[in-house]
């Protein structure tokens, strides 16, 4: 047995968390009761709208009222992508390294709905194409333009930005998947020009597991996934989707929303930019080592700049659930395969060997864990030669 576990699983859910995320959610537990439920129920303060306020600041959300909690990311997109209004020729443009979160719900558009959609082509340099967008956008029927802000296999930062631009400038709706970038990368919901921002709680934002959030802007529509309770119209049979209460159906996960707002405030207090160099030095480091290891290939920018945390690597003559059991056996955690995202792996040529070996450092990680890990790696690659 190892001597040490060392958690480099970060872009799947950050660990361990601040210690002023572990308060939150046990204090609301142990203190508060249902938000909105009842007069009364909360005391006189609402953590819930003290939570939408925190978080609609950190993201640059001008109108935190139609800032909705939500189970998470991957119920966020689907109904950002779902609860829409479909007619049969629209048309869908997505980027190739987009989550199964984002891709699974187009497709079920397309088999549905008689929805079309298009990916964009990929190069290491141009992970997004953007001439073929404005092509594609020219060419007309273009409803909707979904894109991952950074990728969960390659690191690869998107040029989310122009994208938006574009997409505005003929007439189609944009939605930013934010899970990989939130807590990483500056997160302004005006600057980016979005129309609809999809992000989780327990990843960069270093929140609890089972809260997500989806910000829908001025002018979009969207039906409801699911309905029930809401406390905000429960006197009347129909729902109103003109209610951000209608779409957070059911009681509230509390503890972790408090705990979601505590890792805002956490990462506020320490600062993202100085947060941000953190992080390109803890990848620089491991890209520096992993680079240095004979037949082991990164998938992804090799400069901390270009790039999120989230580094995939293979290794000649290994699959990747074989390097991550080898690896384990060192005490490294990291994650190997799929990573719920075929379509980045077909994207990036992993897609037939299995994946990729994936390891992420976070805000907790040490110099001493990566230079282990790296030393790790080199060890698994050269017994396998």
């Amino acid at each position: 047995m190892p001597d040490r576990e060392i958690y480099l699983n970060n872009a799947a859910t950050t660990w361990p968390k601040p210690e002023s995320v572990y308060h939150a959610c046990d204090r609301a537990l142990r203190t508060m009761g249902t938000p909105k439920r009842g007069v009364g129920a909360c005391g006189s303060d609402d953590p819930l709208e003290t939570a939408r306020q925190s978080v609609a600041k950190f993201l640059g959300i001008p109108t935190p009222e139609w800032l909705l909690f939500l189970p998470g990311c991957t119920y966020a997109l689907n109904l950002a992508i779902l609860g829409q209004q479909w007619n049969p020729g629209d048309r869908v443009l997505m980027s190739g390294l987009e989550h199964h979160a984002a891709s699974r719900p187009v497709r079920k558009l397309a088999r549905e709905r008689g929805v079309t959609f298009g990916v964009s082509p990929y190069t290491p340099e141009q992970p997004f194409d953007l001439d073929w967008l404005e092509r594609e956008l020219g060419a007309g029927g273009v409803k909707l333009v979904i894109c991952t802000m950074a990728s969960n296999v390659s690191g690869h930062i998107l040029p989310v930005e122009e994208i938006c631009r574009l997409a505005k400038a003929h007439g189609a709706l944009t939605l930013l998947d934010a899970a990989q970038a939130a807590g990483h990368l500056e997160v302004d919901v005006e600057s980016l020009g979005c129309d609809l921002l999809c992000f989780a709680g327990h990843k960069g934002l270093y929140g609890p597991t089972g809260v997500g959030g989806l910000w829908k802007g001025p002018g979009v529509e969207l039906n409801t996934l699911a309905e029930g309770g809401t406390g905000g119209d429960s006197g009347v049979h129909p729902v109103s989707c003109a209610k951000p209460s209608t779409f957070e159906i059911g009681t509230h996960n509390l503890p972790s929303i408090c705990g979601l707002t505590a890792g805002v405030e956490w990462l506020s207090e320490n600062g993202l930019d100085t947060l941000r160099a953190r992080e390109h030095q803890l990848v620089g480091r491991l890209l520096d080592g992993l680079l240095e290891v004979p037949g082991l290939s990164v998938h992804g920018p090799t400069t901390p700049e270009r790039r999120t945390a989230a580094v995939s690597f293979t290794i000649e003559g290994l699959t990747p659930k074989e390097l991550a059991t080898s690896l384990s056996e060192h005490g490294v955690l990291g994650r190997a395969g799929f990573h719920c995202c075929p379509l980045a792996h077909e994207t990036l040529g992993t897609l037939r060997g299995g994946g990729t070996m994936r390891l992420s450092p976070g805000a907790f990680t040490t110099e001493d864990e990566i230079d282990a890990a790296v030393s790790a790696v080199r060890s698994v690659a050269l017994a396998a030669v």
